[in-house]
């Protein structure tokens, strides 16, 4: 069975497309599948990460400067060209693979029914992994792993009535790693000893470095910060740095172990997006700052449910909320305990659900 992916990373979009993409095709490959990814040359694109994970990838040319992007989508720009111009391209990368691609995965906030109807005619099936619930799709699969209120309903109108909906945070995609760890075996008892950074592979705002003034100013010597960011931070240089100044700080770069590294921790700082549902799963308490928009209805309703404690989007957090958050949680075991169990219990199933969904998807 051949699958294709069309997913991207750049500078703008981030790493959490593609990241997730590839354990869904790790997952896939285990099964049989022969997996091939779709990528546009963007800046801060991963494709070396994709092949040092031995898939096959077909890179897409780089934009050319001062393009006129029609505006389909509320990401259109993300492409990096105009719609028809990426649909035309990767149907001209599937016809020169001279192969039955059996299914087109696509994670792509730019791509809507328009790119998918122009590509169909090349692949048997299509799926969709979205988010967002802003635009029609011409599919038949889709999976939204987050949690909305009445999250059940988002794509009622947005999609053909025969396709499949896998919605809600049982189908969260996780990496192989995090199911060697799981909360029940951890004695927590809501002290901190140490704690978990992570932004994302980008972090363009850089909160990582505001996340660690903020701990300085409680001048606390009993606890260590995992510092963790992605190959592709413009401030990999600036935190490494500031890392090595420090001796509550251990950097680490673009790690495959961060399962282990959340599972040892007691606290979390971060974004949201995938983190925030693998946080879950291993029952890591969390202060959240949302750096994506699309972060944010996510991060509220966790929020609401004792899950996580958000303090708002990047623009509007600053150093003294950091503090503040960790004084409060710090001084309060027994609150991060209760955050810990309902973090978990939001992802009570997930083994079995990703089962199923995975053999849908080989179906």
């Amino acid at each position: 069975m051949n699958i294709l992916f069309r997913t991207d990373a750049s500078i703008e979009i981030g790493t959490g497309h593609v990241m997730r993409c590839l354990t869904l095709a790790h997952a896939l490959r285990k099964k049989g599948a022969n997996i091939t990814f779709v990528c546009r040359s963007l800046q801060g694109h991963l494709a070396e990460v994709i092949r040092e994970q031995q898939f096959d990838l077909i890179m897409l040319p780089a934009p050319k400067k001062n393009v006129l992007i029609p505006i389909t989508t509320l990401h259109s720009d993300w492409l990096g060209v105009p719609w028809h111009v990426d649909s035309a391209e990767t149907s001209r990368a599937i016809q020169d693979m001279n192969k039955e691609i059996s299914l087109l995965i696509i994670d792509h906030y730019a791509i809507d029914i328009n790119w998918e109807m122009e590509v169909k005619k090349d692949v048997k099936k299509m799926m969709v992994i979205d988010d967002l619930a802003d635009r029609l799709h011409h599919c038949d699969i889709l999976l939204d792993q987050n949690l909305y209120p009445h999250y059940k309903d988002r794509y009622a109108n947005l999609v053909p009535k025969s396709c499949k909906q896998f919605l809600g945070p049982k189908y969260v995609l996780l990496r192989d790693e995090f199911y060697s760890f799981h909360p029940n075996n951890k004695n927590y008892d809501g002290s901190v000893k140490k704690i978990f950074v992570f932004f994302g592979g980008t972090d363009p705002t850089n909160e990582t470095k505001k996340v660690i003034h903020a701990f300085k100013q409680l001048n606390l010597h009993d606890i260590e910060l995992d510092i963790v960011i992605g190959n592709t931070n413009i401030h990999k240089n600036e935190i490494e740095s500031i890392c090595k100044k420090h001796d509550f700080c251990s950097f680490h770069c673009q790690v495959n172990h961060i399962a282990e590294l959340m599972y040892n921790a007691d606290l979390a700082i971060g974004a949201g997006g995938t983190s925030a549902w693998e946080r879950c799963f291993l029952g890591l308490p969390a202060i959240v700052i949302t750096v994506a928009e699309n972060q944010e209805r996510v991060a509220e309703t966790l929020d609401q449910l004792g899950a996580i404690q958000y303090l708002g989007p990047k623009e509007s957090v600053k150093e003294s909320d950091i503090v503040s958050a960790l004084n409060e949680m710090l001084n309060n075991p027994s609150s991060l305990i209760q955050m810990s169990q309902k973090a978990s219990m939001l992802l009570e199933g997930n083994i079995d659900n990703r089962q199923n969904l995975l053999l849908e998807i080989l179906t």
